[in-house]
């Protein structure tokens, strides 16, 4: 598995003229960003830093607070306002608490805040009890490593590979259960001690400002990694190879065959996005004799169970097999995952307590890789990184004794912890509330401008992953970037010939890959109308329309319902076929004979795929305010002797709103309405976006 360089081996990171105490939070600001950006220490969103201040006199004297990272932010990129500010005497009443619920414990931090801010973590208690300056704590592989093991060996490598620098610390639940625990050793702790060593849990660390801090941890880290490296060498911990891994080809042919049955079977209610993980090295591993029984041991740490879910699923695929059979086993063995997993909830709920919908967040596929599913694109990301660190501790561990990690009625609680599982039905219903597209993934050919371009950005706004597809490719990219700014991973870009079925088979290969599947398709790729009378019209100039307003869109379309029917979770197709689709223009055959065939293939395909839950609608939009309007503008203009002016007039007369050119932003709008809930029982219409054109009204 390849890793980052070794932490203890890295230059010490903080300039020699920075004076740190000129600002203590910027220097625990840095030292969060060190340990953030290396996953190795901490995988994104775990992990907490925090420093003890004394904030300047007020009419009531100086007040000593603790400044502490807030939930739900990332050591990666926190900055001042990603703290929680609390009053350390008000904080004091912990050390007297003998028990405090969850709930209790909450409130009882809600009301130790000295300003707004984010909410305090479930860790804080354990930053407020430990009396060090500054703290730090990491869940890095190499303390996973030590300490996902017996707990008699754990203690006792602790003992001999660091004597009275580190404290070892048994399992007992994070929150106020392990802070209630560490406050009972502090009179035990050493003066010589620089960090605990916490069972299934990670490392904490400790220094009189930042610096220290971070040497102390680096030079823990870097101990325990030197052990560890000893204990590895020239050992097979994992056991010999026993699954042959296919040829690249053969790995892409049955991804694009497993995500989207994945993703549907996991994707019930809420739908998940996945990321795939084929390195080599993550091959190899899943490769190995031993890794199906070991994988059944448990995750890294209990926040791994937030992040990556209890277990993964196991996937044993036939490779070569057709396609049909490789569908139908994958579906088999998930069923059989979650029977197991619900056998597991029966074995420890009470009567109230529901079976979680996000049961599994990584699929291990030997020969295919590594799967996470998670509500986007980036978690999904983390989960992946987050079980990559569980696969290496677990090597770690089996090399020093056995990988062992906390009991399973230990994990059903902390599954179902009320801090940690209000998070995420928080984040659901926020998402139910003010996104019409959360969790959805979409193609927009012909994102490269105009109603393409302003759908792409709309359906992201929705809370869409998004695939930009265009001729140009460098234009699709472009978009993408732009549009991605506002919306991190969840946008990319594809070139697109919808020409060739080979180029077709790559976009819908690349969406499959980059997010899981498919929700919709909105299809708006066209062509400048060559205007030319009947008796004047090329073969090559229909041939040249139908390309691209019919057959490209066709074909888009049919490979966009395979991948909808695998997922099983239903589907929209959207396209735009113009005010040409339904009334006759002079001179217009080529463009108008193919929009109205692009019609009724959609009417058509509405037919075919209802019963999947597939539907199918088209847009008629005119007079928008696109480049290959205002072209067609000036070729209008050009043939009648008359200005782009006069020719926009006389366009803005005859509807019946008076409007003029119609922002592209109302058409794709229109387009994310069409893929919504909000439609969800329209299927095989037609929905018009022209100011009002009695002609063009559809009958």
């Amino acid at each position: 598995m390849p890793t980052q360089s070794t932490p203890a081996t890295r230059p010490d990171s903080w300039p020699a003229d920075q004076a740190v105490e000129a600002d203590p939070l910027d220097g625990l600001i840095h030292l969060s960003h060190l340990l953030g950006d290396d996953v190795r220490l901490v995988q994104p969103g775990g992990g907490n830093t925090s420093i003890k201040l004394t904030l300047p006199a007020d009419p009531g004297g100086p007040v000593e607070a603790l400044v502490v990272k807030g939930s739900g932010t990332d050591l990666r990129t926190i900055g001042r306002d990603g703290f929680t500010w609390l009053g350390r005497s008000r904080l004091a009443a912990l050390r007297q608490a003998e028990s405090m619920s969850d709930a209790e414990m909450m409130r009882f931090m809600a009301g130790c805040m000295l300003k707004e801010g984010p909410a305090p973590s479930v860790e804080t208690p354990l930053h407020s009890l430990l009396p060090y300056r500054v703290i730090a704590h990491t869940h890095d592989i190499a303390t996973m490593s030590l300490t996902n093991v017996p707990d008699a060996t754990a203690k006792r490598l602790v003992g001999e590979l660091f004597g009275g620098e580190m404290v070892y610390v048994p399992y007992v639940r994070p929150g106020f259960p392990l802070a209630r625990l560490v406050s009972g050793m502090l009179d035990r702790i050493p003066d010589s001690a620089i960090g605990m060593a916490m069972a299934h849990h990670g490392l904490v660390a400790w220094g009189r400002d930042a610096p220290e801090c971070h040497a102390r941890l680096l030079n823990i880290v870097g101990r325990i990694e030197e052990y560890l490296a000893g204990r590895r060498q020239g050992r097979v911990v994992l056991g010999p190879p026993v699954r042959p891994t296919p040829p690249r080809e053969e790995r892409r042919r049955l991804a694009e065959l497993v995500l989207p049955v994945v993703r549907g079977m996991l994707g019930t209610p809420e739908r998940v996005i996945l990321h795939i993980d084929d390195d080599e090295s993550i091959l190899a591993i899943l490769a190995a004799q031993r890794v199906p029984e070991l994988i059944r041991r448990g995750m890294g740490t209990p926040e791994h169970l937030l992040r990556a879910g209890r277990l993964p699923l196991w996937l044993e695929l036939e490779p070569g097999a057709p396609a049909d059979r490789v569908i139908a086993q994958v579906r088999t063995q998930i069923t059989a995952g979650r029977a197991e997993y619900e056998a597991y909830h029966g074995r420890y709920a009470g009567p109230d307590e529901r079976p979680l919908d996000d049961w599994a967040k990584v699929v291990l596929a030997p020969g295919l890789g590594v799967i996470t599913a998670f509500a986007d694109k980036r978690g999904a990301e983390t989960a992946n990184l987050c079980y990559r660190a569980t696969l290496e501790a677990i090597a770690n561990a089996e090399a020093i004794d056995r990988f062992e990690f906390i009991p399973e009625a230990d994990v059903f609680e902390f599954e179902h912890w009320p801090p940690e599982r209000r998070k995420i039905e928080e984040q659901i219903a926020r998402d139910r509330a003010t996104k019409l597209l959360p969790r959805r993934v979409v193609v927009v050919i012909g994102g490269g401008s105009g109603i393409g371009k302003a759908a792409a950005r709309s359906f992201a706004a929705e809370g869409a992953h998004v695939v930009v597809a265009d001729l140009d490719g460098d234009v699709a990219d472009g978009v993408a970037r732009e549009i991605a700014g506002d919306y991190p991973r969840r946008v990319v870009g594809a070139p697109v010939d919808v020409r060739a079925d080979a180029s077709l088979d790559a976009l819908f290969g690349r969406c499959v890959l980059e997010f899981g599947g498919l929700d919709c398709l909105f299809y708006t790729a066209g062509l400048a109308p060559r205007f030319a009378p009947i008796t004047d019209v090329r073969r090559e100039d229909l041939q040249h329309q139908l390309e691209v307003h019919y057959l490209g869109a066709v074909a888009a379309v049919g490979r966009a319902a395979q991948i909808m029917r695998r997922q099983g979770l239903g589907g929209s197709i959207v396209a735009s076929v113009s005010k040409a689709a339904l009334v006759p223009g002079r001179q217009a055959v080529a463009y108008g004979a193919s929009k109205a065939a692009l019609l009724q293939a959609l009417r058509v395909a509405a037919m075919e795929l209802g019963e999947d839950g597939i539907r199918v609608n088209a847009i008629n939009a005119d007079q928008i305010d696109t480049p290959l309007f205002l072209n067609f503008v000036r070729e209008r203009a050009a043939s009648r002797g008359v200005s782009v002016e006069e020719q926009l007039e006389s366009y803005r007369s005859r509807n019946l709103l008076g409007a003029s050119l119609i922002p592209a932003e109302v058409v794709g709008d229109l387009a994310v309405l069409l893929a919504s809930d909000r439609f969800r029982f329209t299927t095989g219409d037609i929905l018009t976006v022209d100011g009002g054109l009695p002609e063009a009204f559809p009958r």
